[in-house]
C-alpha cells in the first residue's frame, strides 16, 4: 500500500510540474528524486541535467528557439496567451516553480503571509543595481504620471539598491498596516531585525545587509504626481524622521541595552496606511534573486486591481514607458530598449509562476504590453482596501 502511494504522489507531482511548464522527462525525473528523498527523510537532490526535448516555436510573448516540431506540445502556464513551449527549464526556473507549486498549496491568508507594499512603490521602482551616481546627483524613476526621485542625506551612505531595502519596505509597510503605528521596533541587535525580515543571519551578507538599511533609512523619496486636471503635486516622502540603531558594526549577534527602533515620517505613515498594495510576503521572499522581478511582481498584483475596478477591458502599456519605469542601465536606444524588453519578459514569466491566474489576460503586441482583467492575486480586506 505504502508503495502505492508513493508511486500515485510521485505522478501527481510529475503532472503538477507538467502543467507548470517543465518538460515531461525533467519532472518524471524531479518527481522521482523528490518522492525517494521524502520515504528516506532527506532533501531531494537536485535532478542532474538532461539532454532537452525539442518542441515547436511559436511566436508569442516569450519566443523560443527554432525546433523540429514533435508530436507533443509542451505549453507552459507561465508566459501569457501567446504561449512558447519551453524544451528544459534552467535550475532557477524549476526551483521558482517547486516554490510556487508549494505555495499554492495553501493560501496567503491561511499562511500568514499576506504583507503591503506602499501604492507608490508599486508604480515606480528603487535601483536594481547600485547607479553608482556621483555624491549630490539624485536617482529618479519616471511612470509618465508619477516621477519617484531618492535623495541621500549623509555623505556615508549612498543610494539603496538591489533586493534587501525591497524586503525591508514590505516589512516596514505590512509593519504598519499591523501595528497602526509610526515607530517600529528593529529589535536589540542586527540579527533580530533579520529574523523579523525573515533572511538568513550568515556572514558574508551582514555587511552589505547593514550598509542597504542605512541607505533607506537616511534617504527622501521624492514623488511628483502630474494629472491635466489638478496640475502638479508633489510630496517630500522622507521615510523616516529619526532611527536610533544600535547595532554593533561588525558583532551582528550582539545585543544593546536598548531596542532600535525607525520613527516614520508622518507623511509617510499616512502613504502607506491610505492605500497599501497587498502582497504574498511568500513569493515576494522566492523573488527576491531578482529585484526586477519583486517590482514586477508587485507592479503587476496593483495594476490588476486597478484594471478590475476601472470597468475598462483593456491596457496598453508603452514598452519604452515601461522602460523608463522598471529599466535601470539599459542604453537610451533600439538595442536599449530590446535588452530590457527581454529581461523583462524573462522575470514576468517567473512572477507568473506564482500567479497563473494572470498569465492568459498579458500579451506583448510589439509595441506594447497589453494587461487584461483577471482574477485578484490575494483579496482585499475591507480595513485595508486599496483604492485606483
Amino acid at each position: 500500500m505504502a508503495e502505492l502511494n508513493s508511486t500515485a504522489s510521485a505522478e501527481k507531482y510529475e503532472q503538477d510540474m507538467i502543467a507548470a511548464g517543465v518538460p515531461a522527462h525533467q519532472a518524471r525525473e524531479i518527481a522521482r528524486k523528490k518522492v525517494a528523498a521524502e520515504q528516506g527523510g532527506k532533501q531531494p537532490k537536485k535532478a542532474a541535467p538532461v539532454a532537452a526535448e525539442t518542441a515547436p516555436s511559436t511566436p508569442g510573448l516569450f519566443p523560443d528557439t527554432q525546433a523540429e516540431p514533435k508530436p507533443r506540445k509542451l505549453v507552459t502556464r507561465l508566459p501569457g496567451k501567446a504561449l512558447a513551449p519551453l524544451d528544459s527549464v534552467t535550475e532557477r526556473q524549476r526551483n521558482l516553480i517547486e516554490e510556487a507549486l508549494q505555495i499554492e498549496q495553501e493560501d496567503a491568508k491561511a499562511a500568514n503571509a499576506i504583507g503591503y507594499m506602499a501604492r507608490t512603490l508599486a508604480q515606480a521602482t528603487l535601483p536594481h543595481l547600485d547607479p553608482k551616481l556621483p555624491p549630490g546627483y539624485l536617482y529618479s524613476r519616471d511612470t509618465g504620471q508619477l516621477t519617484l526621485t531618492v535623495a541621500p542625506t549623509s555623505p556615508k551612505h549612498g543610494i539603496p539598491y538591489g533586493s534587501i531595502p525591497r524586503v525591508i519596505m514590505a516589512w516596514i509597510c505590512t509593519e504598519v498596516v499591523r501595528t497602526k503605528d509610526r515607530t517600529l521596533s528593529l529589535g536589540h541587535s542586527q540579527a533580530d531585525f533579520l529574523e523579523r525580515l525573515q533572511l538568513h543571519n550568515n556572514g558574508r551578507d551582514i555587511a552589505r545587509f547593514r550598509e542597504q538599511s542605512l541607505r533607506l533609512f537616511k534617504s527622501v523619496i521624492s514623488v511628483e504626481y502630474t494629472n491635466d486636471d489638478d496640475g502638479d503635486l508633489s510630496k517630500r516622502l522622507m521615510i523616516s524622521d529619526q532611527s536610533h540603531v544600535f547595532w554593533h558594526p561588525k558583532k551582528v549577534n550582539q545585543r544593546s541595552l536598548w531596542d532600535s527602533t525607525l520613527e516614520l515620517s508622518e507623511r509617510f505613515f499616512n502613504e502607506i496606511v491610505s492605500a497599501p498594495v497587498p502582497i504574498d510576503l511568500r513569493v515576494f521572499h522566492a523573488l527576491s534573486k531578482s529585484p526586477m522581478a519583486m517590482d514586477i511582481y508587485t507592479w503587476l498584483t496593483y495594476r490588476v486591481f486597478v484594471l478590475n475596478v476601472s470597468g475598462r477591458r483593456e491596457v496598453l502599456i508603452p514598452w519604452a514607458g515601461l522602460k523608463l519605469q522598471f529599466g535601470g542601465n539599459y542604453g537610451n536606444d533600439k538595442q536599449g530598449l530590446y535588452n530590457f524588453k527581454l529581461n523583462f519578459k524573462k522575470r514576468l514569466r517567473e512572477v507568473l509562476a506564482f500567479y497563473p491566474d494572470a498569465s492568459s489576460s498579458i500579451d506583448d503586441t510589439g509595441e506594447h504590453l497589453r494587461l487584461q482583467p483577471c482574477k485578484l492575486h490575494i483579496a482585499h480586506v475591507k480595513a485595508n482596501a486599496l483604492t485606483a
